[in-house]
This record gives C-alpha cells, sequence and structure tokens, in this order.
C-alpha cells in the first residue's frame, strides 16, 4: 500500500493501533504525512485567528464610531 492521502496515513494508523504490520515505508510516509497535515493545520488556525482578531478590531471601531 502506497500512502499518498491523510486517509491511506490513517488506515496505516489503524493497521498499527490493531497489532498488523506496516513496512517501515508505510510507517515513515505516515509519519511524514501526518506530520505536514498537523503543520498545515496549525499555521491554518494561526491566520484564522489572526483575520477573526482583525474582524474584531474592525466591529468595535464601527460600534465605537455609531456610539455604542
Amino acid at each position: 500500500m502506497k500512502v499518498t492521502t491523510i486517509a491511506d496515513a490513517l488506515k496505516c494508523a489503524a493497521k498499527i493501533n490493531a497489532g498488523k504490520a506496516c513496512t517501515a515505508a508505510e510507517m515513515r510516509a505516515t509519519i511524514k504525512l501526518l506530520d505536514t497535515g498537523l503543520k498545515t493545520s496549525r499555521r491554518t488556525v494561526r491566520e484564522l485567528k489572526r483575520q477573526l482578531t482583525r474582524s474584531d478590531g474592525l466591529v468595535q471601531r464601527l460600534m465605537g464610531k455609531i456610539g455604542l
């Protein structure tokens, strides 16, 4: 089985969790793929928080202008 997607990586992880064998290449690919996905999700969360903070500041300024 060639690990190319997160779904493939999760299947390999499930096999390992069930006590079944995975090849070393599959495990390496699984680790690299899941690590990349984790880094990407963290980066996305950081950016979304930054956007939310910016939007919140905009709403606060608008509310201040209309006297709320």
